[in-house]
C-alpha cells in the first residue's frame, strides 16, 4: 500500500487546483444562498422559460450541507488521485470531465425525463470524474484494483437503481439514476475519445515520419 501511495504521489503537483477550484465554488454556493437555492437550482419550469442558467449551475448547488460535504469530499478525493499522479492526465480533463458529464446529464434530464422537475449536486458528474480516474490508473499501472474500483461504482449505480440509495436514504430528494447512469456513460464516452486522439497522434507522427527523407552517413 505505501510503494502505491508512493507512486501515486512521486513526481505530481503539490495540490489539485482545479478540484479544489471546483468543490469551493459549490461551498461558497451554500454558505452564500444555503441548500437548494431557487435561484441556481435545475428547475424544468423555469429552464423551460427561459432561465438556461440552470442547466449548468444546478450542478454545483447542493440539498444540505450532508449532500455538500459527501460530494465536496468525493471531489477532492478523486481530484487529488488523479490531478496530482503521474498516471492521471491533464489538469485540462477534469474541467472536461465537468464540461461533457454536465452538459449531457443537464440535456439528458431536460431532453429524456420530462417528468423530473428538480435536480442539483455533483453527484453525477463526480460518476464521470469516477470513471476516468479508474480507467486512467488502470492504463498506467494494470493493477487490478482499479477494475474493481470501476465495478464497485457499477455495481452501487445497479443496485439503487433496484432497491433504492444506499448512501442517501435521509436526503430530501433521492439520487436521480438516469443522470447517475449519464456521467457513467459520459466517463466511457471520454475514455474512447481518449484512445481515439491517441490512435490519430500516433499516426500523425508515422506519417510525418514516413515523408521525412532517409539519411545514411
Amino acid at each position: 500500500m505505501t510503494s502505491m501511495i508512493s507512486s501515486l504521489t512521486h513526481g505530481g503537483s503539490k495540490l489539485p487546483w482545479v478540484s479544489i477550484t471546483l468543490a469551493a465554488t459549490s461551498l461558497v454556493l451554500f454558505a452564500v444562498f444555503g441548500g437548494k437555492p431557487e435561484a441556481f437550482i435545475y428547475d424544468r419550469e423555469l429552464i423551460e422559460n427561459g432561465e438556461f442558467w440552470r442547466l449548468a449551475t444546478g450542478h454545483f448547488v447542493h440539498l444540505d450541507h450532508q449532500h455538500l460535504l459527501m460530494n465536496a469530499g468525493a471531489l477532492f478525493a478523486l481530484g487529488f488521485l488523479y490531478e496530482t499522479s503521474p498516471h492521471g492526465g491533464a489538469r485540462r480533463l477534469v474541467l472536461g470531465c465537468f464540461i461533457l458529464s454536465g452538459s449531457l446529464i443537464s440535456f439528458a434530464l431536460f431532453l429524456g425525463d420530462p417528468k423530473t422537475q428538480f435536480y442539483c449536486g455533483l453527484s453525477a458528474i463526480l460518476n464521470t470524474l469516477y470513471v476516468v480516474t479508474m480507467v486512467a490508473m488502470w492504463r498506467e499501472t494494470r493493477s487490478r484494483v482499479w477494475l474493481v474500483g470501476l465495478g464497485l461504482l457499477i455495481a452501487k449505480t445497479g443496485y439503487e437503481a433496484l432497491f433504492g440509495s444506499i448512501l442517501s436514504d435521509n436526503l430530501e430528494w433521492p439520487p436521480h439514476i438516469g443522470a447517475h447512469l449519464t456521467g457513467i456513460l459520459a466517463g466511457i464516452l471520454l475514455f474512447v475519445f481518449g484512445l481515439f486522439e491517441m490512435a490519430l497522434s500516433r499516426l500523425r507522427r508515422s506519417y510525418v515520419g514516413a515523408l521525412r527523407p532517409s539519411q545514411a552517413c
